[in-house]
This record gives structure tokens, sequence and C-alpha cells, in this order.
């Protein structure tokens, strides 16, 4: 199992979500809106960027396919710098609270 991460831009939440939820058998999204500090296209000044990051649980196969899915919709237009990042990594493991079943 993985973890993706994704951090866009705010405006492209909506696009993003809806793309993802096209995807077959995709589990829940968590949505965390939040402020990013980042250097501006010329290197210069700090300034604050509305972001949202994404939290997404899936099972190997599906990485590849939200992946690309996120890139396809996050990305502004050709692409363009501070449209955010894709984390992937290993998820060692998962309990319910509910139930306490470990997966």
């Amino acid at each position: 199992m993985k973890e993706i991460k994704a951090y866009v831009r705010a405006h492209r939440t909506d696009a993003v979500i809806d793309a993802l939820t096209a995807l077959p058998d995709l589990p829940a999204i968590a949505v965390v809106p939040l402020k990013e500090i980042a250097h501006g296209v010329d290197g210069g000044r700090l300034r604050t960027v509305d972001m949202v990051k994404l939290e997404i649980d899936v099972a190997d196969a599906q990485v590849e396919p939200v992946v690309e899915t996120l890139l396809a919709a996050a990305r502004t237009g050709a692409g363009h710098p501070g449209d955010g990042k894709i984390q992937v990594s290993d998820v060692a493991a998962t309990v319910d609270i509910a139930s306490g079943q470990r997966v």
C-alpha cells in the first residue's frame, strides 16, 4: 500500500477531485487547505500561495493511474513553476479505529 500526497494550487482543487473520483475503486481523499510560503518564480522574496494537500492511500497497482491523473488535472496550462508536487510513500500499517482491524 502507498500514500500519495499531492500539493496543488487551491484553484485547481475541484478539477483534481473530479478527475480522481472518476477513477475506479479509489478510496477516500483527505483534503487539507494550507498556505505555502515560497519564493516567486524569479527566486525573489518569499510570498504566500494558497495550496491544498490531498492525501490518498491506494493499493500499489493504483499508484500510476492516480499520479497520472494528478499530473493532468493539477497542471496549469503547459505547466508552471509552483503548480505543486506529488509524493509517494510506503504505508507500513493501517489500523481502523472503529474495528481495530489492521490492514
